[in-house]
């Protein structure tokens, strides 16, 4: 029993920062086996943004790190963290990531190179450690265990992040019945896929999953940490960055609150600001 309890408390494995100072304190250092934090936000506010960075810097933490989406292929994933590295390589080229998805970037002399040189970067960076998941609609969770079970057997760490838990189905844990009454309403569907999502975890590895701020409160009971990502009201603002925060109301480690964040849309980029 101690073993089991020291093993599951991680205390074999460090944890695996965030990129963000802030709630990496909140968090005692990271993300961490057995964890699953929850990030809540309107449809727009950059909820994916926000999950594929954390899975970015656990992959350049060097863990097994899954990007899982009903959405985002493999082209946008890499024109996303293309565009971030750009933006911080070459800030005086102003490339959205849109127009690296749609080629139009590679075709400009002026561009091309820089972007070829970002490309290389988020290879060389976790070309190794990030791998995408492109689930099909309604992909259940099963898939996701699978996928989870595959990195614990290659790293010392691993990652789950998922986007939008509602495009995914949950498992019917040996009852079909309760599973087709927990599946029926989109509130129902989110809360089990996101138990399941726990269950995952617990078998080993970090779990991060983004949903609709509508459905916070029925997935909230089965995160670790809970925390709904929206724009500072009245705050200053630019056509190219917004003043956002990450707002932890529930951490089962201890410490809640805002962590404030500038979100450029265009480089898909989240950066850290101090608060006002």
């Amino acid at each position: 029993m101690q073993v089991d309890v020291t093993t599951r408390l991680g205390s074999h494995a460090p944890a695996t920062a965030t990129g963000f100072p802030t709630l990496d304190r909140m968090l005692h250092g990271g993300l961490r086996s057995g964890t699953v934090l929850a990030i809540a936000g309107a449809p727009g506010v950059g909820r994916t943004a926000l999950a594929l960075l954390v899975a970015y810097m656990a992959a350049r933490a060097k863990a097994g790190v899954v990007f899982a989406s009903a959405s985002l292929d493999a082209t946008e994933i890499m024109a996303r963290l293309t565009a971030r590295a750009l933006y911080r390589e070459y800030p005086e080229i102003n490339t959205p990531y849109g127009m690296i998805w749609s080629g139009q970037a590679w075709q400009s002399s002026t561009t091309h190179r820089a972007v070829a040189d970002s490309v290389e970067t988020v290879v060389k960076k976790v070309g190794a450690q990030l791998h995408l998941f492109r689930a099909r609609g309604l992909e259940s969770t099963q898939s996701l265990a699978e996928c989870a079970a595959q990195q614990w057997s290659r790293h010392e760490r691993a990652a789950l992040v998922v986007d939008d838990i509602e495009a995914f189905s949950a498992v019917g844990n040996g009852s079909t019945s309760s599973a087709a009454a927990a599946n029926g309403s989109l509130e129902g569907r989110a809360m089990h896929v996101a138990y399941d999502l726990r269950r995952i975890a617990e078998q080993g590895c970090s779990v991060v999953f983004t949903a609709l701020s509508r459905h916070a409160e029925f997935v909230a009971p089965a995160a670790t940490i809970a925390a709904e990502l929206r724009p500072i009201a009245d705050a200053r603002t630019t056509d190219e960055a917004r003043a956002m925060e990450l707002h932890v109301y529930k951490n089962r480690f201890g410490q809640t609150g805002a962590v404030p964040l500038r979100f450029i849309p265009g480089a898909s980029l989240f950066e850290e600001t101090k608060s006002v």
